[in-house]
């Protein structure tokens, strides 16, 4: 009875590995094979039920609130209802041979609340014939293991066959399956162009190389001294509204700091933009910023007040058409009467053309570069992925200038003169104790922004901005761990000649805390970012 309850169990953590175990265990006599198959697929099937009615079940709940109830009558919701109505058993069946795709259309054939005993049926049937299949596999593997299970090492040898089985499975799975097949493709590709490295990667370089750093200068926390006037330098957690108030106003796009402590409403908003005497669409985001988490551009009163349900410090910003955006790294040295611009990132924002036969999401799947990135672009997108754009029809995928919501970065450096570079310079040196950053700017044109005229600041990143034309897809590795070096070498060097001159830097457990600190904002800031407005 133990086992029995055992396997049903493991079927609800992980159906696949708790077959495969099964399998193994009855071909070395540890557990009877009929109780496995029995077991597991009892398992499976009620999971499959738990799936279905828990969709059910949620949504007569959720239907009490307006907003659940105007997402189920979306247009998208209700194509996808009518898909799933035309060939439901068909779908119920080959899910079942299909991984990651059992709980959205188990959940969502509940939510539909249709065919209830339909779903029954054609779930048995998958159930009873896909698990014994898995478990018997498993079962005749395991004569290739027979021996060792003997050796008396028998644990090491179970955990040896389950692993080993289980990843053959996968990767068959991933090669007879087109949708694997297709994902297993795109992440070879992606894993070969720097830009869209795990940050672990990406910066497993700078680990010796900053320890380099640490020993030349005997410190490291004297990067926190790099930017007096910026709270830590700019490590993490400082204020943008803040660090936006320090530099001169005509230079700067027009904001407002809103805070957390107040209910907002549609007359409140109107009031703040009529203030600012700007118009829709405006930015809103978080004051306290991470790699361009939760910005968005607000298009109506609603859609503000929809953000604004978030408890968190914003920025209500003006939108600048643009259309073009760069970022400019600037850096000074403290005993140097003049700063320099390090890099300019042309920053090139996603379009895709229609061709007035495939919808958005498909265009975006078979895009060169686009579908490196298709999930931004889908949570971007939202409802629209299956608007059909007219043959040429540009569509633009995003409008801020960052890469984690699917911006390309190129180099700029044909953009630096040197009047932009004074330009720069002049703005810096009236923000008392800035030393080292990048500005992101909005502007026109390049005659003019070449000139030192025409563009907007929207916002200024301290000590942890990037040289982000190191980005740059047709850079070499070499290239961009040269400005990834550099801009580190200037970081060290401007924090100690500060320090020396008498700007204190935090201690380790201010250090530790800022780190603490901005890890959990990070957490309560994805709800920002998953908001779709």
């Amino acid at each position: 009875m133990l086992d029995f309850l055992l396997l049903i169990g493991g079927t609800f953590v992980s159906e696949d590995f708790t077959c495969i175990t099964g399998g193994v265990l009855a071909k070395d006599g540890k557990i009877n094979l009929a109780l496995v198959i029995f077991s597991c697929t009892t398992g499976i099937y009620l999971g499959d039920a738990i799936l279905f009615f828990t969709g059910r079940y949620c949504n007569q709940f959720l239907l009490s609130f307006s907003r659940w109830k105007s997402i189920t009558n979306s247009g998208i919701i209700r194509s996808y209802q009518t898909k799933l109505d035309n060939s439901f058993g068909f779908t119920i069946f080959l899910c079942r041979f299909l991984p990651g795709t059992r709980l959205p259309i188990y959940v969502f054939a509940g939510i539909t609340g249709k065919r209830v005993f339909s779903f029954l049926v054609y779930s048995f049937f998958a159930a009873l014939l896909w698990t014994p299949l898995l478990i018997l596999l498993a079962y005749y593997f395991g004569k290739a293991v027979e021996a060792f299970f003997h050796s008396g090492y028998f644990y090491l040898s179970l955990f040896i066959a389950v692993l080993s089985f289980y990843s053959v499975y996968r990767f068959v799975l991933s090669i007879l399956i087109r949708e694997k097949r297709v994902a297993l493709v795109l992440s070879l590709k992606k894993s070969i162009r720097l830009e869209f490295w795990p940050a672990w990667i990406f910066y497993l370089p700078l680990v010796p190389y900053a320890g380099f750093l640490t020993i030349r200068y005997l410190g490291f926390r004297y990067i926190t001294a790099s930017n007096p006037g910026i709270f830590a330098g700019g490590i993490a957690g400082e204020s943008k509204s803040e660090i936006l108030s320090n530099l001169p106003i005509d230079s700067v796009s027009k904001f407002k700091l809103l805070s957390p402590n107040i209910d907002y409403n549609e007359d409140l908003i109107l009031k703040y933009i009529s203030d600012l005497q700007i118009q829709f669409p405006i930015i809103i985001k978080p004051d306290i910023g991470e790699r361009g988490a939760g910005v968005h551009l607000v298009h109506s009163v609603q859609e503000a007040l929809e953000v604004l349900k978030i408890k968190l410090a914003f920025i209500l910003q003006e939108y600048h058409p643009g259309p073009l955006e760069a970022g400019i790294f600037y850096y000074r040295f403290p005993d140097e009467g003049k700063g320099h611009i390090l890099s300019i990132t042309d920053k090139i924002f996603p379009i895709l053309s229609g061709d007035g036969r495939r919808n958005l999401k498909e265009l975006i799947e078979t895009h060169e570069r686009f579908r490196f990135q298709k999930e931004t672009y889908f949570r971007i997108l939202n409802w629209k992925l299956e608007r059909i754009p007219a043959p040429g029809e540009k569509v633009k995928l995003g409008f801020a200038g960052n890469h984690i919501q699917g911006c390309m970065f190129k180099d700029g450096s044909h953009l630096i003169t040197d009047k932009l570079e004074e330009k720069i310079d002049k703005i810096s040196k009236q923000f008392k104790g800035f030393y080292f950053g990048r500005y992101d700017i909005r502007y026109a044109n390049e005659g003019s922004l070449k000139l030192g005229e025409n563009f907007k600041i929207i916002e200024l990143n301290g000590a942890m901005s990037e040289s982000t034309n190191l980005y740059d897809p047709d850079f070499s590795i070499c290239r961009s761990y040269r400005y990834l070096f550099k801009q580190w070498a200037i970081l060290f060097k401007i924090g100690y000649q500060n320090y020396k001159s008498g700007n204190p830097m935090v201690t380790w457990y201010q250090f530790y805390r800022i780190l603490k600190d901005h890890t959990q904002y990070k957490k309560n800031i994805s709800s920002v970012t998953k908001l779709s407005v």
